[in-house]
């Protein structure tokens, strides 16, 4: 035994691994080849193939029986203690329900205040720091921090943290958080000592971690090996980098600095090993990154590192690293929430929460995870069923709405069992208020309905957030506290966000890694991504409580702790690697953007000691010539492009439509390569979905009106015009009330309607008097048009209204939402709008009158169609007997080119209108 502390040895950053190793080596020569009774600690566990290299080489000998390599967590972890920890799942329940109770923060995101609270916990635990029983004394101990007497803010801030902190410590009652629990594990492992302890390049040691190596060195010897800076070592490349970034209040100027280091130092010790490259774009840095990491696996470089400093840029590296078939084994890892394994499970989250908003229901069914024990056929058959009845009836949410339209259009089997499906799922989430563990449950309970977990079992980030949830469930399953369906989804975000994915089936010679994770390790080659001022230094995280200073004078970490731990991993990286390349976005959003201050500094030293800058000068050269082609280059010459003339196609007798409704007849005689583009090659654009009530729905919603109020009263005439009102405004709240439910603005347009409804019956009435009379409405029609060769075309339409006389007579009506003016510009040119002349003709009768009928701006009037309406269904006829026959025959279908059609035409840009007489 031994009553002296731990001894420190220093040594520079290249050599303090060989340092360590020969040291050990030779303090041990006796024992050797058998070194397995020693414990190393190091600073991550990857450093091990580092330190048994050297181990190696240090002793000499053939064979060797290594020391134990591990971290100080995994140390403390061979430790079991009776009692176990609190997760800190459940001390986030606990400390958001204090915040609940109080109500100190009105519509603040509690998990947000929350998961700061716990940061400042955990610091003050990790950093040996108590608060003071009394809150007076608190307040005092902040006064003098912050060098200010309390105001009403301080002493908000005071009582907060005070009063949470004890109440945290009450609800643990006696058991340990999880950091406490591990200082716990390293005092029962000093007890244990039997062998020396060495460690290797520990950093920011705790005063628990402290008092574990005193304790240690009480029963056995403890070294700890440390790299010494702040004075020139033999190592020139670690000397250049500390005098380059020294900042001391006395230190001399850069210039200065780099004159005098070069004086000592003649040949510069980064010449050909750290190189800057400064990319025009994102993708140009990515790309860099690409062509050199292949240059260096060409070169035979066995070991890479990535250092992600800018996970943007990172992840367009990587896929283009995958593209040429160069794997990365990812040591930093996704948080989940930007995995997509998690993206089906928020996005049914969101359906649930949003009445299955019709984008989020559709987003939700388009993911490869639901429903993964379906047949992808039948999956996507209902799918593509259900998304096209929304876009045609508008149906914007709610799971009831989408079964009674698949039920009322005669949905198929399939559809329908996606929506039952939807529904079983749902049901899970009725309760309003459960526990975390309950609402967790409920959510694996729903997605085993949807198919959802067969589809994540199947997936590696699937597999892991499965087992995330059930370790969330199994740590707060005896929480008591309850929360709504909206608290639960902000702590689950949190979750989502703060746990990580990685991906443990790729080894690869390179590696995605981060920062401080590169500590002790020996790589071949290694760059910088992201190496700008805004990702380097890192911006550390700034506390909701307390500014720097004042962490600072109660004894926590602060950011100038961060900022020195990471130019120490920095200059340790540089010094150790034969080969660096930083790569960072010299421009981005076509505006400057600077180097990181640590390589501008060095830069600039390094220019004025030896004259030479450290600029890639090649790099940018080689990246058009060395890109993985994803399709052949264009060889063949481009040739000047003719002028864009307007289209006339044909269509083969085959592709010729054997249908026409009489919209489509209205766009065939209004351009004829409209309707070829429209109804022949099927291009129209898929129906959207109308958030709002737009005009036409407006217009389609007062014919249902208006059938529904002339099928219980076919005649007006006689009635009690008050009774009349108030049906026709009973008849509107039904027919409207859907669009008002998915849009509260469209009262408006129910508002507009009722407007017109006087104006509507006193029209009505006039019209009776004419001896006219409501006989039908909504009368679907169609008629089989001869044609040469033996070939049949359909004619189809939907007439709005016909009325009967007492005599026989019948009447074509067609509702209107516009004004008269409008109407009757429509009629003004016989034979061009065909409407009223195929109605009457497909009505199959003889047709004494037809008109529309404008209802707008509390008016309502017809405009009848004054022509010869027989002349008029006979000359309709002919004309579209003839067009189909010319069509079969080869006829071009021309673009007119007509600007009152090509205004609203939404095939304008593939008749390239805008362009005709141009050069392409």
């Amino acid at each position: 035994m031994t009553d002296t502390g731990p001894h420190s040895v220093l040594a520079p950053e290249p050599g303090l691994i060989e340092t360590a190793a020969h040291a050990i080596v030779e303090q041990h020569r006796a024992q050797l080849p058998n070194l397995a009774l020693l414990t190393i600690l190091l600073p991550n566990q990857r450093a091990a193939a580092a330190m048994e290299a050297a181990l190696r080489a240090a002793a000499g000998v053939p064979v060797l029986l290594l020391p134990v390599l591990t971290t100080l967590q995994r140390l403390a972890a061979t430790v079991p203690l009776v009692i176990e920890p609190v997760p800190d799942s459940r001390r986030a329940a606990m400390v958001y329900e204090a915040l609940r109770e109080r109500e100190w923060f009105s519509g603040a995101d509690l998990w947000h205040v929350t998961g700061e609270l716990l940061a400042l916990f955990d610091d003050l635990g990790r950093c040996n720091v108590g608060l003071p029983d009394s809150f007076d004394k608190f307040v005092e101990q902040l006064e003098r921090a912050y060098q200010a007497r309390a105001g009403v803010s301080m002493q908000f801030e005071a009582r907060l943290v005070h009063e949470l902190w004890y109440a945290l410590h009450a609800s643990l009652d006696k058991r340990p958080d999880i950091l406490t629990h591990y200082h716990l594990r390293l005092s029962q492992v000093a007890t244990h000592a039997v062998s020396p302890l060495y460690a290797i390049g520990l950093a920011d040691l705790s005063p628990a971690e402290g008092s574990f190596f005193s304790a240690w060195a009480q029963r056995q010897p403890v070294t700890l090996f440390q790299r010494q800076g702040g004075v020139v070592q033999p190592d020139t490349r670690t000397a250049l980098l500390e005098t380059a970034w020294l900042q001391t209040p006395d230190a001399s100027n850069l210039k200065q600095r780099a004159q005098a280091f070069h004086g000592q130092f003649p040949v510069s010790p980064l010449a050909g090993s750290l190189s800057l490259f400064g990319a025009t774009s994102l993708e140009e840095e990515a790309r860099a990154v690409d062509v050199t990491v292949r240059q260096w696996l060409l070169a035979g470089k066995k070991s890479i590192a990535i250092v992600a400093l800018d996970r943007l840029a990172a992840r367009r590296a990587r896929a283009l690293l995958e593209r040429a078939e160069v794997l990365l084994e990812d040591e930093t890892g996704w948080t989940f929430s930007t995995v997509a394994a998690s993206t089906v499970v928020m996005r049914w989250l969101d359906a649930v929460s949003g009445k299955f908003y019709y984008q989020d229901l559709l987003d939700l069914l388009k993911s490869p995870f639901m429903l993964a024990d379906w047949p992808t056929s039948k999956l996507k058959n209902a799918v593509y069923e259900l998304e096209q009845l929304v876009r045609t009836h508008s149906v914007v949410s709610h799971l009831p709405h989408y079964l009674r339209l698949a039920q009322a259009e005669g949905g198929s089997e399939n559809l329908l069992a996606l929506l039952q499906v939807l529904h079983d799922g749902s049901a899970a989430f009725a309760t309003g208020r459960r526990t975390l563990a309950g609402w967790l449950k409920a959510l694996q309970e729903s997605l085993a309905i949807l198919g959802v977990i067969e589809g994540l079992k199947k997936d590696a980030a699937g597999e892991q957030l499965l087992a995330l949830f059930t370790q969330l469930q199994a740590e707060l399953d005896c929480e008591a506290v309850v929360f709504s369906l909206a608290e639960w989804r902000q702590w689950l975000n949190r979750q989502l966000e703060s746990a990580t994915f990685r991906d443990e089936s790729i080894s690869s010679p390179i590696v995605l890694t981060h920062l401080a994770a590169t500590r002790l390790r020996n790589f071949d080659a290694v760059l910088l991504l992201g190496s700008d001022a805004t990702h380097l230094p890192a911006r550390g995280r700034d506390g909701a409580f307390f500014n720097q200073s004042v962490r600072a004078q109660l004894g926590l970490p602060n950011i100038e702790n961060s900022l020195r731990q990471e130019q120490e991993d920095l200059i340790g990286l540089i010094a150790r690697c034969p080969e660096i390349l930083a790569t960072w976005q010299a421009v981005k959003n076509a505006e400057s953007n600077l180097i990181a201050p640590y390589f501008e500094r060095l830069e600039a030293f390094h220019r004025i000691a030896y004259g030479a800058d450290l600029r890639d000068q090649e790099l940018a050269h080689l990246l058009p010539q060395a890109q993985v082609l994803s399709e052949l280059p264009d060889i063949i010459p481009a040739q000047p492009a003719a002028p864009t003339l307007p289209p006339h196609p044909s269509l083969l007798a085959d592709l010729v439509p054997q249908t026409i409704s009489a919209s489509g007849y209205n766009s065939l005689m209004a351009c004829p390569y409209q309707y070829f583009a429209r109804h022949a090659l099927k291009l129209n654009e898929p129906d959207e979905v109308q958030l709002e009530l737009e005009k036409k729905d407006f217009g389609t919603n007062v014919h249902k009106i208006l059938k529904r109020f002339h099928e219980r009263f076919p005649r007006v005439t006689g009635m009690d015009h008050a009774v009349l009102e108030q049906t026709l405004g009973k008849i509107t709240e039904q027919v409207f009330a859907e669009a008002i439910e998915a849009n509260y603005l469209s009262h408006a347009w129910a508002l507009r309607w009722q407007a017109n409804i006087p104006a509507y019956l006193d029209w009505q009435l006039t019209w009776e008097a004419k001896g006219w009379r409501w006989q039908e409405g909504e009368v679907r029609k169609t008629l089989a048009i001869e044609l040469n060769d033996g070939r049949t075309l359909t004619l189809k339409g939907t007439l709005d209204r016909v009325d009967g006389s007492s005599d026989g007579r019948a009447a074509v009506l067609d509702y209107k939402t516009q004004g008269k003016d409008v109407l009757k510009k429509k009629l003004e040119q016989p034979g061009e709008d065909v409407q009223l002349p195929v109605y009457a003709l497909l009505l199959g009768e003889p047709v004494a009158e037809a008109g529309f009928v404008g209802i707008d701006r509390g008016k309502a009037e017809m405009v009848p169609f004054t022509d010869d309406l027989e002349e008029g269904g006979r000359q309709a006829l002919e004309r579209l007997r003839a067009m189909f026959d010319a069509i079969y025959r080869g006829a071009p279908l021309p673009a007119q080119g007509v600007e009152e059609i090509c205004g609203w035409c939404e095939m304008r840009g593939l008749c390239r209108r805008d362009y005709w007489g141009e050069q392409a």
